[in-house]
């Protein structure tokens, strides 16, 4: 049986800041990038939570991610802007822009920012409490270096792009979230598989020759991750390259550098946030709505369903897990980290 170690949210919170502190990162962007970490493992995503570290810690040390770099704007042009990251910690880059979106949204009813010039930015969803304090719904895109393989292919030549929807709820802290990567799986829970010594589910994975695996060390091996939705998800990624890419970016996702493949490069990869406000759509309260969404799926049944059956269900079932078990780490990777 796998050797795994618990830890209390705040404790591994604490950890990982002091961590990123020890390799030469200041405080402020230490604690930006340690609460992106750990929002991913209290929501049940490890493959965007402390796995990432050590290929962070890789990157700063190589020059891959420049550690102390300040964010620039290219442009602001009224609601519209254009955030130069510069290859820093791509945390940084998407916190000030959520929050210069949702700002600017509030004002004038919508806005963007097209983020350039990042690094990878973990799981969308950790950008969504400016949407919620200020009401106003966010759409989220990325694009990220070549894992998936599009229909009828053998290998990858696209990013698994990521959409994520924040809809602003009356609840104090949590809005309702969609998040989403258009490959079948994200491939950090593949790696996430590898590190607990266990096998992946079929579907999940072509090795190099395209042939179906269920060994998660294939995918640093040339192995690819099939699109969701065959042609439909195909058309889905489109268009996260071109607002993610083209319009937030000036690119797409097979001119970005893979983060694990180019360790002293920036990746280069971007984003595009959208915000709405809600009001100016004579809108008060969501949150009935979102309910009747739920019902009717509900209603879909013969009986209630046993397993979660509507977006963020999982991600808050595993926050009130871990608010009683913690945070549960593979041994080696607490090993590899120093902290044993």
């Amino acid at each position: 049986m796998e050797k795994v170690i618990s830890f209390r949210v705040n404790d591994l919170k604490l950890r990982v800041k002091e961590t990123l502190q020890i390799n030469g990162v200041n405080e402020e962007i230490a604690e930006c990038v340690t609460n992106v970490i750990i929002d991913a493992e209290v929501r049940g995503h490890a493959s965007h939570g402390v796995g990432l570290l050590p290929v962070y810690l890789k990157r700063v040390k190589e020059g891959g991610i420049k550690k102390d770099i300040t964010t620039e704007w290219i442009s602001k042009f009224g609601s519209i802007g254009i955030l130069d990251a510069k290859g820093g910690f791509g945390q940084v880059a998407a916190l000030e822009a959520a929050t210069w979106c949702s700002n600017m949204a509030i004002e004038n009813g919508i806005a963007a920012v097209g983020i350039r010039n990042n690094n990878h930015i973990g799981m969308l969803a950790a950008y969504r409490k400016p949407f919620q304090d200020k009401g106003v719904v966010g759409l989220l895109l990325n694009i990220s270096g070549p894992s998936v393989s599009a229909p009828g292919t053998i290998k990858a030549t696209l990013g698994s792009n990521t959409f994520c929807l924040v809809t602003p709820t009356s609840m104090e802290n949590e809005p309702f979230v969609v998040d989403l990567g258009t490959g079948v799986v994200a491939a950090g829970k593949i790696r996430n598989a590898l590190a607990h010594g266990e096998q992946i589910p079929k579907g999940w994975l072509k090795d190099k020759d395209g042939k179906e695996s269920i060994h998660p060390e294939d995918l640093d091996k040339g192995g690819s991750i099939p699109l969701f939705g065959q042609y439909k998800g195909l058309g889905v990624s489109i268009i996260a390259e071109v607002l993610a890419g083209m319009l937030g970016g000036k690119t797409i996702s097979p001119y970005v550098n893979k983060q694990r493949k180019y360790l002293n490069l920036p990746m280069n990869c971007s984003q595009l946030f959208i915000g709405i406000s809600k009001y100016a759509f004579g809108l008060e309260e969501m949150d009935s709505f979102i309910q009747g969404l739920e019902d009717a799926v509900l209603d879909g049944y013969s009986e209630p369903p046993k397993d979660p059956f509507f977006p963020n269900q999982v991600e808050l079932n595993h926050s009130l897990k871990v608010k009683e078990q913690g945070i549960v780490l593979p041994y080696q990777l607490v090993k590899d980290m120093g902290w044993v």
